[in-house]
């Protein structure tokens, strides 16, 4: 759920960006962290346990604009893709405004990414949210890799029902990136605007 910091004059919302392990979730942090101007964005603080990596920043967008004269701050996190870390992905879902789903375009990631989406499903629903209702975004990541499995496939595998919008990725070099980031942050945006 955002947040209002009336003293700032700042809306506060929460992306997370969630997929199987080694999908890309983090290279899309870090590339966005890169490109952000330094006095738009946050320090990136990486939560790291022996085995499991959480990052997570905050960046006021540069080309969003305001949301009844309150200025808007996005908060960046990945959750650990593996799914014996389940306890720490469900409590990073913990008051998300949306969510990028970052498949994995390799032909032997299908079932890790159908996985990950039935993971994702069911740790929002413990929250009382169900995917259709909360802004979500697909990503195809590593689009550069042999033999890419066909967007079509991917979608059909993690959204069959063909609910949300799908963007190529090649998140190494940047390619799709802030694209995908846009698409989550405006919907995220505009549910805000529409509940008034």
């Amino acid at each position: 759920m955002s947040t209002i910091n009336f003293a700032a004059r700042e809306i506060n919302f929460k992306i997370v960006y969630y997929g199987p392990g080694m999908s890309g979730k983090t290279t899309n942090l870090k590339w966005v962290f890169q490109q952000v101007p330094p006095n738009r964005k946050g320090e990136m603080i990486s939560l790291a346990t022996e085995d499991e990596r959480t990052l997570f920043f905050d960046f006021l967008p540069v080309d969003l604009g305001e949301v009844k004269g309150f200025k808007t701050r996005f908060h960046l996190y990945t959750v650990p893709g593996q799914v014996f870390y389940n306890a720490s992905r469900k409590l990073i879902l913990r008051g998300v405004d949306g969510v990028v789903f970052v498949a994995d375009s390799a032909p032997n990631r299908l079932r890790a990414n159908a996985e990950s989406m039935r993971n994702l499903r069911e740790n929002l629903n413990e929250y009382g949210i169900k995917t259709e209702e909360i802004p979500l975004i697909l990503q195809a990541n590593k689009r550069d890799v042999q033999d890419a499995l066909p967007m079509e496939m991917i979608q059909a595998v993690i959204d069959p029902e063909s609910r949300y919008t799908i963007h190529e990725a090649i998140a190494t070099n940047g390619t799709g990136v802030f694209e995908t980031l846009k698409a989550v942050s405006r919907s995220v945006l505009s549910r805000v605007v529409a509940a008034g």
